[in-house]
């Protein structure tokens, strides 16, 4: 592949508008940052909490051995599931206090650091935040050591890093993932030998900052369209692992995210340059439409191409692309070496497991609703700022098809988030949607239909249900019609639901097509909130139903469904 410009920071923007808010508007105050740093240490410091022996280890003070050993532990006979998560602490620790070198090289015996032929166990090691927690992990100790040396290891790394400069990050936006795949980069800025491998790391770095910041309102709060998220984080935009990043970086957030975790002992611990770009979109009113990533095609042609099959593999899993057809026979082939039916990082496609190399294509492609929609590597964004208010969706992404971990559409009037849960799936970790909507968003309004492909209402009961998320808290509420309103300090959020009980908190709609809108106002912008749900009410066009397109005569004719909605100078039309 081509090597990338260190520090390209930008994904690729389209009809970009940018204003700045005065009031709000953020640039880095390297002093007030460094304050905050020492004043976390120092909190921090004392706390019990396993994370702070992170803290202990950089002051010098005298170290948990308590909480230490539980660290460790995670690591012993082989290592726990997600034990990546403690491995990156604990080679931070290491760094900082070299004298726990024996424990910790004893707690690694017996351990693996990537895929092994009959004894991979519970490891995932091919997701993107476990394949860089991993692999930086095993490179920082054959640099320093000389231990668990591995040629692949180097390689594999230095790509990876190559990548996210110049792509970005596959699971875009995750609250849940993006700080433990910050905690590896910096361990790499801090510590690795390499000048070339602490640039990569920091261009790495300082782009995932800025993508965090690009999606936080300026009251601190984050609510994206994701990658990979959850419900905890849909509903909870403020008290979380990716909060205390935020804090550091900006000041902003409740007493509650200034206490040690996972990824706050390790940015307060950190040098990494915070630099203006980081905070180039942060406290700004946006309305921006861009792409993040590349196409599958890419990485099987250009990015991955020179690397050998079993290295191959992982990065395309790491994008998401499991059994996509263009991928399943790697795939079949990759399973049957390392022996890994039933394999936790395969779950989700336990359909496709075992399946022959020869035949795992076509079974692919056969079930295409299903095994193309985990793909991560490319997707087109929307994104509306006012101040606190928010919505964040992606475009014309997978509609119909499985969804996944991803949050297709989210919104929030300031610290409360709109957001819809499809069909039966929510109690499942990795199928979190049992499919996904087609999006239009343009300006502060979003057009968002539901239609599943036969084959999901067939393999999911109930997949026709959407469920409006509607929090609790709002200011003032108000229902008219199929319109909900909701007001929280001077944010306003608008929905219009196709059916369901509208006084309900979770308005629920069974039919096979639905089109919802979602609007988004403030005060600024439309006055008092009775002034903002008046003029929905009275100025919305609203049309959805299944139409004739085309011409006959030129044979381009079909039969769409579609959506149209006019409001405040905003022209949609939506066709599935």
């Amino acid at each position: 592949m081509k090597v990338p410009v260190v520090g390209m920071l930008y994904p690729i923007f389209l009809g970009l508008a940018i204003h700045s808010a005065s009031v709000n508007a953020q640039s880095f105050d390297e002093g007030a940052y460094q304050d905050r740093q020492l004043q976390y240490i120092e909190e921090g410091v004392s706390s019990t909490n396993d994370t702070a022996v992170v803290l202990q280890a950089y002051t010098g003070d005298e170290l948990n051995w308590e909480a230490l050993n539980k660290n460790l532990d995670v690591l012993r006979n082989g290592g726990k599931k997600n034990s990546d998560f403690t491995l990156t602490r604990l080679i931070r620790i290491l760094f900082f206090r070299p004298e726990i070198k024996d424990e910790l090289f004893a707690a690694l015996d017996g351990y693996h650091f990537w895929f092994k032929e009959g004894g991979t166990g519970d490891h995932v090691f091919a997701s993107e935040n476990h394949m860089i927690m991993y692999t930086s992990a095993q490179y920082l100790l054959q640099e320093k050591y000389g231990a668990f040396e591995d040629d692949r290891t180097y390689k594999r790394l230095k790509r990876y890093l190559e990548v996210k400069n110049q792509y970005g990050f596959y699971e875009f936006y995750s609250p849940v993932y993006y700080p433990y795949t910050l905690s590896a980069l910096l361990n790499l800025v801090d510590f690795s030998e390499d000048a070339e491998i602490r640039e990569l790391a920091t261009g790495a770095a300082q782009r995932l900052l800025q993508d965090i910041l690009l999606v936080t309102n300026d009251q601190g709060i984050l609510f994206s369209a994701a990658g990979r998220s959850n419900d905890g984080y849909r509903r909870n935009g403020s008290g979380g692992n990716i909060n205390r990043i935020i804090y550091l970086l900006t000041g902003i957030g409740k007493e509650s995210v200034r206490t040690p975790s996972p990824a706050g002992v390790m940015l307060a611990t950190s040098g990494l340059e915070i630099t203006d770009d980081i905070f180039k979109y942060f406290g700004k009113d946006l309305n921006m439409n861009y792409s993040v990533g590349h196409s599958l095609g890419d990485a099987k042609n250009d990015i991955y191409a020179d690397f050998p099959r079993e290295e191959r593999v992982p990065f395309y899993w790491s994008q998401g692309a499991y059994f996509h057809p263009d991928v399943a026979a790697d795939t079949a082939w990759f399973a049957s070496k390392y022996q890994l039916e039933g394999y936790e990082g395969l779950k989700a496609f336990d359909q496709f497991l075992g399946l022959s190399e020869a035949a795992a294509p076509a079974a692919a492609k056969a079930g295409a609703v299903f095994s193309r929609s985990s793909v991560l590597s490319s997707a087109n964004f929307s994104l509306y700022k006012d101040g606190g208010v928010m919505m964040h969706s992606i475009q014309d992404y997978w509609p119909g098809r499985q969804g996944y971990q991803q949050t297709p559409w989210i919104a929030t009037t300031g610290t409360l988030s709109v957001w819809a849960k499809v069909g039966d799936a929510g109690g499942n970790s990795t199928m979190q949607n049992d499919h996904f909507p087609k999006i239009k968003q343009v300006n502060n309004v979003a057009v968002i239909q539901y239609n599943p492909y036969p084959e999901i209402e067939l393999f999911h009961s109930g997949s026709s249900n959407i469920a409006l998320q509607w929090p609790e808290g709002f200011e003032e509420e108000k229902r008219s019609g199929n319109w909900k309103f909701g007001k929280e300090d001077d944010g306003y959020v608008a929905v219009r639901y196709p059916c369901g009980n509208g006084d309900s908190n979770t308005v629920t709609c069974d039919w096979n097509e639905q089109t919802w809108v979602v609007i988004m106002g403030s005060e600024e912008r439309y006055g008092s909130f009775e002034a903002f749900s008046q003029k929905v009410l009275n100025e919305v066009s609203y049309d959805a139903d299944w139409e004739w397109h085309g011409s006959f005569w030129k044979g381009t004719l079909k039969y769409v469904y579609d959506s149209d909605v006019k409001f405040d100078g905003t022209d949609i039309s939506l066709t599935w």
